[in-house]
């Protein structure tokens, strides 16, 4: 499902490039959270402090292409845990999501407050697949991930812009789908990944 969503993606984008006047890119740091003993979830200081600290952080990066005040987006984050001895061992999780944000004065706007929802997949498998079927750690013939959830995403976030740069962040929580996703190959269910149900988002843009 993943490879769906970048590739309906990048259909969207060649067609509608030319008619959208903006284009934003940048990084993001992710971190996911669940809420604590007492039911709450992090605040804003808790998660920048994780941030800087490099805790529990998915770094990757993202693409959005405005019109106004409306944007459709891609963003894909991960996280890689890797075997010092063994490299064809080495794991990640990643982020693929596609979404919605309105940005209520404009993507370009000096205070650049907005609302995003969106759908995505997080999975998790061997970084290097081609090594671990070498090694003989999974099917030679699977392109699935190990482990893989769709779901669903909405929240608010607020940027700040310079011209052509800008920084922002975002409060989302995650909604994790009862429906699993298929193997591409067998057409069977993949076994479920835990999505946590929320996360910060900080990050960096460039805009075009």
């Amino acid at each position: 499902m993943n490879k769906r969503l970048i590739l309906a993606f990048g259909v969207f984008a060649f067609v509608a490039t030319g008619a959208f006047a903006q284009i934003t890119f940048g990084l993001t740091g992710v971190q996911y959270y669940q809420k604590d003993a007492n039911g709450d979830l992090p605040g804003l200081g808790e998660a920048w402090d994780d941030f800087k600290d490099g805790t529990g952080v998915y770094g990757g990066g993202f693409v959005e292409l405005i019109l106004d005040d409306m944007g459709i987006g891609l963003s894909f984050n991960q996280q890689t845990y890797d075997d010092p001895e063994y490299s064809a061992a080495t794991m990640w999780n990643y982020d693929v999501n596609v979404y919605a944000a309105y940005h209520l004065f404009g993507g370009r706007a000096f205070l650049d407050p907005f609302l995003q929802a969106g759908l995505g997949v997080i999975a998790y498998d061997f970084k290097d697949r081609d090594a671990a079927k070498a090694a003989g750690y999974i099917d030679p013939l699977s392109e699935d991930p190990l482990y893989g959830s769709a779901y669903f995403d909405f929240g608010l976030g607020l940027g700040v812009n310079l011209d052509h740069v800008g920084v922002f962040f975002k409060a989302m929580w995650n909604v994790q789908s009862d429906e699993p996703l298929y193997s591409d190959t067998l057409g069977i269910p993949i076994d479920g990944w835990p999505v946590l149900p929320f996360k910060w988002v900080f990050g960096g843009k460039v805009l075009l």
